[in-house]
């Protein structure tokens, strides 16, 4: 029986941690993980030491005034990774704690797997070097990373991206609207201000500006998808300091039948621009951070585009406001585009599938990294199959 850490500190680390131990729980059920995640971590039976509402953190000024917390997680981390015999460990994604606590298990000789790879070639390209010294394997999920990887000699598989086979449209777009109690003649609006509460912070009050703006042009039903990670008082009381009560909450559960019957979507920047595409669905994605975090990150970014989806595309296919550029107005100027022109909507579309057709592979991810990890832990006799 194996024993394996898995750490999944943001709400779509989670979702693609799920399905790997799903994939292992299927094949080899007696397998043991423990480590940091969420609620869908624990129901699938995960001994979680640390939720991962504790790693909620964005923006180098508030990672720097979390440096000790952080810490002790990654000490209590190591500890039990000690205490508990651990065969091997899979990191996903969040680099700067990852990669820190990736040259602690190689110093315990643990294999050391890491799956959404450090996005290297946006910023930061030194810490291929850290991924070279204390990555034993590396699971990549975007086709443009192959050449990176293959010129610096790093193990890599390629496993395509794990968000298509993990989209799940379970109610037709008209049973939902009308379980929303949408009229045929209003427009839905979804927003999506993010998984941390800083994001919500800094995005929720201006998408609600806009909102308010909007209704002045269309008749229009809104709501908010709130994420795991989020309480609802939060929103609520964004809600009720804006005199915007009248806007629906919907939980994560629900939320890819929400973006399914939507006729536009506001987004922050993140893993939910994928999500939104793939289900075919118009956005505009937006992201502010605290100023100085934004001045200091900019110096090091390689790339003019902010959406996975436009870097996926290579040009600029959704409307990104970034920063001073994400205001009421211009979010209303970018919505009237895309509800006003069906050119635009079907051209966004069809970039859309382009975009689908590029990260699409016949094998889901999840069993991809089964497999590898098997054959690993096969050779070092620590499992059974």
């Amino acid at each position: 029986m194996s024993n394996i850490f898995i750490i999944a500190a943001e709400n779509s680390a989670e979702n693609y941690g799920s399905q790997v131990i799903d994939e292992f729980k299927k094949k080899i059920p007696e397998t043991k993980f423990f480590g940091v995640g969420g609620d869908r971590f624990i129901e699938r039976g995960v001994d979680v030491i640390l939720h991962n509402r504790e790693f909620a953190i964005v923006g180098l000024i508030e990672i720097i005034s979390s440096i000790i917390k952080l810490k002790k997680y990654m000490k209590l981390i190591v500890n039990e990774t000690i205490k508990r015999n651990t065969d091997a460990v899979l990191l996903i994604d969040y680099p700067d704690f990852n990669l820190r606590l990736a040259k602690k298990f190689k110093r315990l000789n643990i294999p050391v797997y890491y799956y959404i790879s450090p996005t290297v070639w946006a910023w930061r390209y030194s810490r291929v070097k850290l991924i070279k010294k204390y990555i034993d394997h590396l699971f990549i999920i975007f086709p443009f990373e192959i050449d990176i990887f293959k010129k610096e000699k790093i193990p890599f598989t390629y496993t395509g991206h794990p968000l298509i086979s993990s989209i799940k449209i379970t109610e037709k777009k008209e049973s939902f609207k009308k379980k929303l109690m949408v009229e045929d003649n209003e427009l839905i609006i979804s927003l999506l201000p993010g998984s941390r509460k800083s994001e919500v912070a800094f995005l929720l009050p201006e998408m609600l500006k806009t909102i308010k703006l909007i209704k002045k042009l269309f008749k229009i039903k809104v709501f908010i998808q709130k994420a795991d990670s989020i309480e609802k008082d939060l929103l609520l009381d964004h809600l009720k300091k804006t005199k915007s009560e009248h806007i629906q909450i919907i939980n994560q559960k629900h939320g890819y039948n929400l973006i399914n019957a939507s006729d536009i979507v506001i987004t922050t920047c993140g893993t939910s621009n994928l999500e939104i595409a793939m289900i075919g669905v118009p956005f505009i994605a937006v992201y502010r951070v605290n100023k100085l975090s934004y001045f200091l990150g900019k110096r090091f970014v390689k790339i003019n585009l902010y959406s996975i989806v436009n870097i996926l595309a290579q040009k600029r296919i959704i409307p990104e406001l970034i920063q001073r550029d994400f205001k009421a107005k211009n979010i209303v100027a970018e919505t009237l585009k895309l509800l006003g022109s069906k050119r635009l909507r079907n051209e966004t579309l069809h970039q859309f599938e382009n975009i689908k057709n590029k990260i699409e592979q016949d094998e889901n991810p999840s069993e991809i990294i089964y497999k590898k990890i098997c054959k690993d832990l096969l050779k070092l006799n620590k499992i059974k199959t």
